[in-house]
């Protein structure tokens, strides 16, 4: 039998893991905040799909799921602060077009396209 993960910090409704996986029991989503490093959105596409943290299932996160994290003048980024990086953009798993796609924007809680400096998180349903 698997033993039940380590929570090593909470943040009403998240819990979060020794292996750095977020749990929001509201949304029932697992969320894991990515490298620290400004990411393509590619490199955002292929870091989540081949990540296997507590098991495989990770995907990126649409812009609806984002915006369950979006929490205006929490943290100090309108969010929880176990998935806090340091920018405010972080790439939704829609594609704009061939070249683009969008990005959350955490200061304003809403879609962007432009140049940014964005981060990835991956996010899968908790099994």
């Amino acid at each position: 039998m698997d033993e039940a993960p380590q929570i090593i910090d909470r943040d009403d409704p998240y819990e979060k893991y020794a292996n750095g996986v977020v749990f929001d029991s509201n949304t029932g989503l697992e969320w894991l905040a990515g490298p620290g490093k400004n990411m393509s959105w590619k490199e955002a596409q292929e870091w989540t799909e081949n990540l296997e943290i507590d098991g495989r299932g990770w995907r990126m996160p649409t812009r609806q799921e984002l915006e369950t994290l979006y929490q205006e003048g929490k943290g100090k980024r309108n969010m929880t602060r176990l998935l806090e990086t340091p920018s405010w953009w972080v790439w939704s798993a829609e594609p704009v077009d061939g070249l683009s796609s969008s990005l959350f924007d955490f200061s304003h809680g809403t879609r962007d396209w432009q140049s940014r400096t964005p981060r990835a998180y991956a996010v899968r349903v908790r099994k």
